[in-house]
């Protein structure tokens, strides 16, 4: 998540910004040039670095962050979760009357950075190359894709038609399935097997052809990443900074003094150094979020050693043990909001009537975990941890890096109810790749956090045998109510759905907290480049004296 948060895996597109906003006429002259210093995951997570750029083959927040920056999207969803047609590749959609036809027209002016026309080509080329990815791109089957689509056809240069199998939800099937078909450069990239395309995941000169308002200017392992802006962008909002590095910082305490010594002038304030904020004296605080996404404690249900948490009344007791109140009070300095499902609650517009209360009241209650841990056959032994048939309920908790304060306050709470609750701490790509790996039996438990698309169903992170399941979660009713989500019009089933998933806590969901954004004082438009969905933006930034 995000200041003292957790680490955020992102699966395909989180929500965007809300698109081109126009300066104050009566506010500062902007000025053109400069280079700012950043870290990867501002206004989004804690830092970590950046291992690859290619859209089709990434799923980590920090390549997606700077993936954003290259290619422009086929929609623009902005915070009202409507599309931005201004910002987009398409101009238009037009649904046939029985919901199973979906044309999409694409506007003219959008070009590569290499002067050719962004056309249904390119959208050609990704939906094929989807298709050959399969399992291996990571959005597969998240937006109904490949499942519900029947059929995809290119009606000229710039329009093409999806037919799907059977009646669909408009709404969702815009906002999470036709916004799979972003285009990406077919005449540069066709060329290319899956396999040399893995090999080139860094290689600059592969990603040199772009439509987005940046391109890769230079990539150094383990250390940065330089970009610069695309020259020839189409859309409204040209760069106006000259340069834009990330850093590869590993610690929020890193950050802190990186941007004490003015080694980087923006990024993220560590949630624990909040108090210390004073310190940074050439710095300006901004306050965003929380991010449009869930926070949470996930469990590898095929880890025998864990069974217990395969039992519901188990997972509600973790619920009612966690003093969501208390963890914001501690880890964001009164900066969050309770959750308890996988539906953010700011904005508000997708939560049910159930969600709404809940939240409102909170779930906090030890004395009902006691009872259903109880009922679960769960008893206190003489150490005041329960047990059961000779086991004891504990767990091992993998934790990011810097992220031990947290986990720390969840040990406690546990362990009132009797659960013990070990830690171990894990640079964020080993554990990532420990927990995809299909062969890796030995994990037990996970502090992480997980965006949402614009129309939040979560996609196929909690379906049986999904590709994102990396939990090994199933639960039949559940995945026929998602699937429901799909072809029910307005959002009755989403409302039955998330109070189902909030009963059920395949995660336990954990508060969200706001992210503390520290700048130089002299860069200006960070509230508009670090959007409340967790979206970076540096195309809003200016540098005020720039050199």
């Amino acid at each position: 998540m995000k200041s003292t948060k957790f680490n955020q895996v992102l699966l395909v597109l989180s929500l965007v910004g809300s698109g081109a906003a126009a300066h104050a006429a009566t506010g500062p002259v902007i000025q053109n040039g400069g280079t700012i210093v950043t870290v990867p995951g501002v206004g989004l997570a804690p830092p970590s670095a950046m291992n690859g750029f290619n859209p089709l083959l990434t799923s980590s927040a920090y390549d997606n962050e700077a993936e954003n920056l290259m290619y422009q999207p086929l929609f623009w969803v902005n915070r009202d979760f409507k599309i931005n047609f201004k910002l987009s590749i398409a101009k238009k959609i037009v649904v046939g009357p029985k919901h199973r036809s979906y044309t999409v027209y694409l506007s003219r002016h959008w070009k590569w950075s290499d002067g050719i026309p962004v056309t249904t080509d390119d959208v050609a080329y990704t939906y094929h190359m989807l298709m050959k990815l399969g399992p291996l791109w990571p959005g597969w089957d998240s937006g109904g894709f490949p499942g519900d689509i029947q059929s995809f056809k290119v009606l000229g240069p710039y329009a093409f038609r999806v037919v799907t199998t059977r009646p669909v939800n408009p709404t969702w099937f815009e906002l999470s399935g036709l916004s799979d078909f972003n285009p990406y450069p077919a005449h540069s990239w066709q060329k290319y097997t899956v396999k040399q395309m893995n090999d080139n995941m860094t290689n600059t000169k592969f990603f040199s052809v772009v439509d987005g308002p940046f391109r890769l200017e230079s990539f150094h392992a383990g250390r940065y990443a330089s970009m610069v802006p695309n020259p020839a962008y189409s859309g409204p909002d040209k760069p106006h900074i000259s340069r834009l590095i990330f850093r590869f910082l590993h610690s929020y305490a890193s950050v802190f003094f990186a941007l004490k010594s003015g080694t980087v002038q923006l990024g993220n304030l560590p949630a624990p150094l909040y108090p210390a904020r004073k310190q940074l004296t050439d710095d300006r605080l901004t306050i965003t979020g929380p991010n449009w996404g869930f926070n949470y404690l996930g469990f590898n249900f095929s880890n025998p050693k864990i069974a217990f948490v395969n039992d519901v009344l188990v997972r509600q007791a973790m619920m009612h043990a966690v003093n969501q109140d208390l963890m914001i009070k501690v880890l964001g300095f009164g900066h969050g909001a309770r959750a308890y499902g996988l539906v953010p609650g700011n904005p508000p517009v997708y939560l049910s009537s159930e969600a709404k209360a809940l939240l409102k009241q909170g779930a906090y209650d030890p004395a009902l975990a006691n009872k259903l841990l109880n009922e679960a056959g769960w008893h206190r032994g003489p150490d005041g941890f329960r047990e059961k048939d000779g086991h004891i309920m504990a767990f091992t908790l993998y934790i990011p890096p810097s992220m031990i304060r947290g986990p720390t306050l969840l040990a406690t709470m546990f362990a009132k109810v009797g659960i013990l609750v070990r830690m171990r701490e894990m640079p964020f790509n080993e554990l990532y790749a420990k927990m995809i790996n299909p062969h890796s039996k030995n994990w037990q438990a996970v502090y992480l956090a997980w965006s949402q698309t614009a129309y939040p169903t979560g996609g196929s992170i909690f379906k049986c045998g999904g590709v994102q399941n990396s939990y090994h979660y199933c639960n039949k009713k559940m995945d026929a109510m998602m699937d429901k989500i799909r072809i029910t019009r307005g959002l009755d089933a989403l409302y039955k759905f998330q109070n189902y998933f909030t009963e059920q806590q395949p995660v336990i969901v954990l508060p969200n907290m706001k992210l503390f954004v520290m700048a130089n004082k002299n860069i200006h438009g960070v509230s508009q480049a670090v959007t409340p969905g967790g979206s970076f933006y540096p195309q809003f930034l200016w540098i005020s004296h720039a050199k």
